[in-house]
């Protein structure tokens, strides 16, 4: 069984065989100078929010998120890092290509591509409980 270290994302180059997804990995935007590209996939991707606060968009819509959270992105649906809160750590799964499919981050247009920095806010008042 391969183990990747930190840093390093599977994909269909260095992947198993037997493994179906597209793409695996870790994520982080620190609350000092981070950068995240506003972006989408040919596949499905899964997001396991394993540390930190923040506002993303996906499914149309902003919506936050906290350690624990868990995000699903539709193909072709954009999705993005607006702002944090906390330093966002997270984990990644792209299921795996439609036939056809293109692998990694896909843009709309060139501004989208360059990415953008992520502001650091306070957490906002209407920010939910952990607890929910």
């Amino acid at each position: 069984m391969p183990v990747f270290p930190p840093g390093r994302w599977i994909n269909p180059s260095d992947r198993p065989g037997w493994c179906a997804v597209a793409g695996a990995g870790r994520f982080a935007v620190p609350v000092h100078g981070g950068r995240f590209e506003r972006h989408h996939h040919d596949d499905d991707e899964i997001w396991f929010i394993s540390a930190g606060k923040a506002r993303i968009l996906v499914d149309g819509g902003e919506r936050y998120v906290q350690a624990g959270d868990i995000v699903l992105t539709r193909a072709g649906d954009t999705h993005d890092v607006v702002e944090v809160y906390e330093a966002l750590h997270g984990f990644f799964v792209e299921t795996g290509l439609p036939a056809g499919g293109r692998v990694g981050h896909l843009y709309r247009d060139p501004a989208d591509a360059a990415g953008h920095d992520v502001p650091r806010r306070p957490v906002p008042e209407d920010f939910p409980c952990a607890s929910r």
